[in-house]
């Protein structure tokens, strides 16, 4: 990585960039939380945007590169030999769902969901973000236990006395001044590139690691308004739901995903499971669109119907949780890139066939703009 083009933001950039520091000098005598003097904002990497600027949004992606090495405690692959190659790639994939969406609908977002030391390069994002004119959103907080370990940093801030305070430190920092830079130890340097969100995760069943992150972003959304996404294994929603209220989240600010299949660890389709999360005030998200039959488009059309019927078209999200580049090689060897995996990621299953299956099922436009345009904004806005 060139560390000259890394920092070379323009000032008009940079400025923007800069705003969502400027704006938090109101801070809390507990926490050193900061609230946005200009009213809500979506924090984009490349700085505060109005939420009327988003249009379709998709709210669990990954873009450019997923990275577990270090939930293996290995070196992370390397992104210099393939950034322009993970670049034009990415833009590419961006730049078609952009060429997806019609009249009020652009220029179109992702969430980008890739968690803390997890592939997420936030001037990498920066490069990316000015190269496509669909906005881009990146997420503070660590992964989960589900697939990998969780990650050593978060297991080590866990295990002090203070440690659910602790972590939630890291991410109001993150959320308040800048995410941190992955190239130095751990917390040693931050940038200036804002987030938009937090990530959490968990296993089929909550694990006592994941726990503390949970309560951590509970503390960290109460006290800046930042929204929750989160990440389920077949399971694990409705348990993630009633820890972020019990610890005093706004129900409106939390975002259940990976729904669609066995989310209730039994059924293929929990209608019944979803509606008691929104029935608590959360919202539900689809976010593995496309993904074999599994999350085919016709099933998760079934599903979202029996919630729009239900009178929640407004706490219902999509997206893909797709990724262009994916390191598994967890042997630790080092290599010139080319051990980086390039997936078979699309960004337009949601707004061209789901959609459309939608469609056949009689959920109106308004219905649909409600669900990718309207319910984005509101959520993302803080």
């Amino acid at each position: 990585m060139s560390p000259a083009s890394d920092n070379a933001l323009t000032r008009r950039r940079f400025l923007q960039a800069s705003t969502v520091a400027a704006a938090t000098t109101a801070v809390t005598a507990t926490t050193g939380a900061a609230k946005p003097k200009s009213g809500p904002k979506v924090r984009t990497v490349l700085g505060p945007v109005d939420a009327s600027e988003l249009g379709v949004t998709l709210m669990h992606e990954h873009a450019p590169a997923i990275d577990w090495a270090e939930l293996f405690e290995i070196d992370p692959n390397p992104i210099a030999p393939v950034r322009k190659q993970m670049l034009d790639f990415t833009v590419k994939l961006l730049d078609r769902f952009h060429q997806t969406l019609g009249t009020g609908q652009g220029p179109g977002a992702i969430v980008e969901c890739t968690p803390i030391r997890v592939g997420r390069y936030p001037k990498l994002l920066v490069e990316l973000a000015k190269k496509t004119p669909v906005h881009v959103i990146a997420c503070t907080g660590f992964w989960c236990e589900a697939m990998a370990p969780q990650h050593p940093w978060a297991l080590a801030l866990g295990r002090k006395r203070d440690g659910i305070k602790r972590i939630a430190r890291l991410y109001i920092r993150e959320i308040t001044r800048g995410m941190e830079d992955p190239y130095g130890d751990w917390g040693e340097d931050f940038t200036k590139v804002p987030v938009g969100i937090i990530k959490c995760a968990t296993s089929t069943y909550l694990r006592p690691s994941e726990r503390r992150c949970h309560i951590a972003a509970a503390i960290a959304s109460r006290e800046t308004g930042c929204p929750i996404t989160t990440h389920t294994t077949d399971g694990g929603g409705l348990e993630e739901a009633q820890l972020f209220l019990k610890h005093r989240a706004q129900p409106g600010k939390v975002i259940i995903g990976h729904q669609g299949n066995l989310d209730d660890r039994t059924e293929s389709e929990s209608h019944e499971y979803h509606r008691r999360l929104v029935g608590m005030g959360c919202n539900v998200q689809f976010d593995r669109v496309g993904h074999a039959e599994k999350y085919g488009n016709k099933k998760i059309a079934r599903q979202v119907k029996a919630l729009v019927d239900s009178g929640h078209v407004k706490q219902v999200y999509f997206s893909h949780d797709n990724g262009p580049y994916f390191n598994d090689d967890y042997t630790g060897a080092k290599g010139t890139g080319k051990e980086w995996k390039i997936t078979e990621s699309d960004y337009t299953v949601v707004t061209t066939g789901l959609v459309q299956e939608m469609k056949k099922l009689g959920i109106t436009d308004k219905q649909i703009h409600t669900m990718l345009v309207e319910n984005p904004q509101r959520v993302l806005a803080f």
